[in-house]
């Protein structure tokens, strides 16, 4: 070694005195130049990045699919503003004082997702939001080595030569992917509106900094080339000890560049080829991906019905399971599978997919929420998940992966499904194609998922459109029915109190009762009883009381006078409104002209009969009651009915005992009251909120859970695990 590059060596006894007080030696001072290169360029991308956040939260916000998402953009929006200038100096100081005081390389590093060590367990999974934000961060981590094979690859040479840990053995790279995004992340920590905004952070940061973080490795590179430390890197890929090995993995070679880089992509045991750890596009690294091939084929032979007879290796470890169990999708088989010799070799982080997807559909087939035959088929997905999970281990961490969304939409649909529309039904038909489809095609092309979400997505559209044409047909002659017996209720409030005895006139009384009433119960059941209509109905009809009542003041007399050419002028309109015939309009407006006369004289001159004779008083109208009415019970299953949100799915017991399924489509502005329909629009009963909540306590009512069931599986199972 030439005495120039043996001065730039620092020792590793060294190496934390030269991280934490940078000296002024030929390698203390590359180290130091490297460290503050890097911390500029990465403190301008940070800002670039902060400038962002504004435009990308409020994007977001525009999109929320609820007023609470909304409200949780918008306040991350104003966290954002506030701690901004926070986020980008901890950022700063996390990574410098990393630099310094040096990153001890940690042995658990190979494990899957970066899954932390707790106690005497194995593995020891963090609670869910911390084991998502691990999640993320690896992948970004592992973006940015996926990105930089060779600029990385020369880096963490030369950065090895520097600290005299060649091999980056016992120390991390300082300012290598892992350095930087958890200075990132530490960072981070200061936002307190919750685990999605982080995500979204971590999302910018990959697209402004992890995009540009090769660009940087290469000015480095150039930089300690001009340093003449290790100006030319030998080819031979080193068999790292911190990483974790299989089969087929060895070094391989590649062509210096001319800045000192190898020109080939390292060998399968590169640095960023971690098994088990995502890279481009979620997908394993290749290496890894031909290292379980094995497994996978083994498993496609079982998913199609059962091991090849005329493959002698399969054939010698021919599974000790019954291979129509699993087409039958109602027993959890992922538990012994492992125990058959259809798969072997997996590793550590297998084992735990393969533990995880097991528990995974422990929790789908104990999901009562989904009818039993419904559930059987998605049952049948449990090999093909596995296969997804091995293969891609964003299966877990990103919820928009294409194979948890179609298990989404399985299931969510299934929800509304009858058992006794049977296997004719065409929902049943269409959910049963796409799971043979899998089970037919599925060997590693994770697209599939997606074509056959958006051909599921295309039969949904049509089903719903009809269901909701049929749903509002209902719900309109509902409503009406609502609002004639309303606009009923409201005629007789207005007119019982104004019809008693002291309504001397009894053809004026049943003038009011008859026709009156009728021509109030159409304005109100038209335009309700704020319109202006109803309204002036209402008070003609207090002008025509008060007008035949004695008149004993001249005061009255005068105001009788003035009101009657407008009165008589609406009642004659109001007649016309109800087409009663001519000759009874004349007779009436007749007789009240002759009343008028007679109340213009003294009280004591008054008491001309009317001649006709007496008519019964008018029967107030009486509206039908339930014969049984629940009586009103403030409690939670009240609570509960009154929180019910249009699109809630329900299951009914009948009085006989059968069950059906039935989403609420409608509430009643003018009653409360909850119309349900089934899955295809037709109407299956209303029931008001006291009705709804003696069904739930009764136990002949219950909700169900719609949510995105491979969310929710995906959250038990990782908690469960977490717990092993």
């Amino acid at each position: 070694m030439s005495e120039p590059i043996k001065k730039n060596v620092v020792n590793l006894e060294d190496y934390g005195k030269v991280r934490r007080s940078i000296g002024s030696g030929p390698g203390s001072k590359a180290l130091r130049v490297i460290r503050d290169q890097a911390a500029t360029s990465l403190d301008k991308h940070i800002e670039t990045l902060m400038d962002s956040v504004d435009d990308a939260l409020f994007s977001r916000a525009e999109k929320a699919e609820s007023n609470m998402v909304q409200t949780q953009y918008f306040d991350a929006m104003r966290e954002m503003r506030i701690i901004r200038k926070d986020i980008e100096n901890d950022f700063a100081t996390n990574f410098k004082s990393s630099f310094d005081r040096g990153i001890p390389r940690s042995s658990s590093e190979a494990d899957l997702a970066n899954l932390s060590f707790d106690g005497d367990s194995d593995i020891g999974l963090v609670d869910t939001n911390d084991l998502e934000e691990e999640l993320a961060v690896s992948n970004m981590i592992n973006k940015i080595r996926s990105h930089c094979l060779q600029s990385l690859y020369a880096l963490d040479k030369r950065i090895g030569f520097l600290i005299g840990d060649a091999d980056l053995e016992r120390f991390e790279n300082p300012i290598g992917p892992e350095a930087i995004c958890h200075a990132f992340r530490e960072a981070a920590n200061r936002i307190e509106t919750g685990l999605e905004i982080r995500l979204v952070i971590f999302k910018l940061f990959d697209k402004h900094i992890g995009a540009h973080i090769d660009a940087l490795y290469r000015e480095i590179n150039q930089q300690l080339i001009k340093m003449n430390v290790l100006p030319e890197i030998r080819t031979t890929v080193r068999k790292s000890a911190n990483r974790v090995r299989y089969p087929g993995q060895e070094g391989q070679p590649g062509t210096p560049s001319p800045d000192g880089e190898t020109a080939g992509i390292p060998g399968d045991n590169f640095p960023g080829n971690i098994p088990g750890q995502p890279v481009m596009g979620g997908i394993q690294s290749q290496g890894y991906a031909q290292y379980v091939q094995p497994s996978i084929n083994a498993l496609t032979y079982l998913q199609q019905g059962g091991i090849s007879a005329n493959d002698a290796d399969y054939a010698e470890n021919s599974p000790a399971l019954d291979p129509t169990l699993v087409q039958t999708g109602s027993i959890n088989i992922l538990r012994n599978i492992r125990d058959t010799g259809v798969i072997q070799n997996l590793g550590k982080s297998g084992g735990m997919t393969l533990d995880i997807v097991a528990m995974l559909f422990d929790y789908i087939l104990e999901d009562r929420n989904i009818p039993d035959a419904m559930r059987a088929l998605i049952g049948r997905l449990q090999i093909p998940l596995l296969k997804v999970a091995l293969l891609d281990n964003q299966f877990f961490s990103r919820k928009s992966h294409p194979a948890r969304q179609l298990l989404n939409r399985l299931a969510s649909t299934a929800v509304g499904w009858d058992e006794s529309q049977g296997a004719e039904d065409p929902l049943y038909l269409r959910v049963e194609s796409i799971v043979q489809t899998i089970l037919d095609e599925f060997d590693d092309d994770i697209n599939l998922f997606e074509r056959l979400l958006a051909n599921l997505d295309d039969f949904l559209n049509q089903e719903e459109e009809q269901a909701e044409i049929l749903a509002e047909r209902s719900a309109k002659v509902m409503e009406g029915k609502e609002r004639l017996a309303a606009a009923e209720s409201s005629t007789m409030e207005e007119i019982q109190p104004r019809i008693g005895k002291e309504l001397n006139l009894d053809f004026v009384r049943e003038f009011v009762a008859t026709h009156w009433k009728n021509l109030l119960f159409i304005c109100c059941a038209r335009n309700g009883k704020d319109s202006e209509e109803w309204k002036q109905a209402v008070q003609t009809m207090d002008d025509l009381i008060w007008s035949v009542k004695p008149k004993t003041s001249p005061a009255d007399r005068q105001r009788l006078v003035a009101i009657q050419p407008g009165l008589l002028e609406k009642l004659r309109h109001g007649m016309e409104r109800l087409s009663i015939p001519p000759t009874e309009r004349d007779s009436f407006i007749a007789s009240l002209v002759r009343a008028h006369g007679r109340t213009a004289v003294n009280a004591e001159e008054t008491g001309e009969p009317d001649a006709r004779p007496v008519k019964p008083e008018a029967e107030p109208v009486q509206t039908p009651t339930p014969t049984e009415t629940p009586k009103a019970i403030d409690d939670a299953f009240t609570a509960r009915a009154r929180q019910l949100k249009s699109g809630t799915w329900m299951e009914f017991r009948s009085h006989d005992g059968e069950h059906f399924r039935a989403k609420l489509s409608w509430v009643s502005p003018i009653t409360g009251t909850c119309l349900f329909t089934d899955r295809k629009g037709l109407k299956t009963g209303n029931y008001t909120i006291e009705e709804l909540a003696h069904l739930l306590r009764s136990a002949r009512a219950r909700l169900l859970n719609a949510a995105p069931l491979m969310d929710r599986a995906v959250r038990t199972a990782l908690e469960e695990y977490g717990k092993k």
